[in-house]
């Protein structure tokens, strides 16, 4: 049997389908997986006044601050992507999204939060901040969050499952799953990408939040009239990888090198997808 959920989690609507010979196991293990979700929403969110990442924004500025086991990893990951994209990603970003409007100003924080990764220290469990910024984590806790999901109801033993929040999706099985994305020009239309099993698809776009993506080094709004699909392993290198692949395309091949993952440009002009080997037309019959 198929069960369907769904739930209002990381800023959209997470999905989290699972298959399996017993609905009571199945519900369940949906319920530890939303679980699992809520968690990482509420100790990521930058919008919460009284989450651990806001708490850390606030301490990091004046010395070592503790971090939760799911905050350390995730903290990790978003400055191994930093280094390995030279500052494409970047957490530190912000400060620029503070100052535009995007992100709220809580209190406690700098007046003028400067962006640049390279002032985070992170020493295992710990993080302190040498300027004044702040860290926003949603350029990859969403793929984190997904991971976790799908990973508890592996081990929950669902025969199968796909957990997707907004476009962030991930699933295991032997059958595989469509991935689509809705075209740029027109958001109402989506276009059928490929089949996914066993990995991971994440897209950046502003088809619905004008300006909430932008340049880390130049502030400039990226995906404006375009989106950004990636598919890899896992969901946290998927969701990562659409920032630097959208700020920089001409550099993105080594990126997707790097993961092994591959990427799908959409825009008004057609499509592209590029992977080690660089970036190819794809037609749109192709892709639909």
């Amino acid at each position: 049997m198929i069960l369907r959920r769904a739930q209002p989690w990381l800023g959209t609507l997470v999905e989290i389908t699972a298959e399996g010979d017993d609905a009571a196991t199945l519900v369940a293990a949906s319920n530890r997986a939303f679980a699992r979700i809520a968690a990482i929403h509420d100790a990521m969110s930058f919008q919460d006044a009284e989450s651990e990442l806001t708490r850390v924004n606030r301490g990091a500025q004046r010395d070592w601050t503790a971090l939760s086991p799911d905050l350390a990893a995730v903290f990790a990951a978003a400055l191994d992507f930093a280094c390995a994209s030279c500052g494409l990603f970047d957490p530190s970003i912000a400060g620029r999204l503070v100052a535009s409007g995007h992100l709220p100003r809580h209190p406690g924080f700098p007046a003028h939060p400067l962006t640049g990764w390279q002032a985070i220290e992170l020493d295992g469990d710990r993080v302190r901040y040498r300027a004044p910024l702040l860290v926003d984590l949603s350029g990859i806790a969403k793929g984190y969050a997904v991971d976790a999901a799908l990973a508890s109801l592996v081990e929950a033993g669902v025969a199968a499952a796909t957990v997707n929040a907004g476009g962030d999706l991930a699933r295991a099985g032997a059958a595989a799953v469509p991935v689509y994305a809705r075209l740029p020009q027109n958001p109402g239309t989506s276009l059928r990408l490929a089949e996914l099993a066993n990995g991971a698809a994440a897209t950046s776009a502003d088809y619905f939040q004008p300006g909430h993506l932008c340049h880390p080094q130049t502030g400039d709004a990226l995906c404006r009239a375009s989106s950004v699909t990636v598919f890899a392993a896992d969901c946290l290198h998927a969701d990562a990888l659409t920032k630097p692949v959208a700020a920089d395309p001409a550099r993105a091949p080594a990126l997707l090198a790097r993961y092994g993952a591959q990427a799908v440009r959409l825009d008004v002009h057609g499509a592209w997808i590029g992977d080690a080997d660089g970036w190819r037309a794809l037609p749109l019959e192709a892709a639909a």
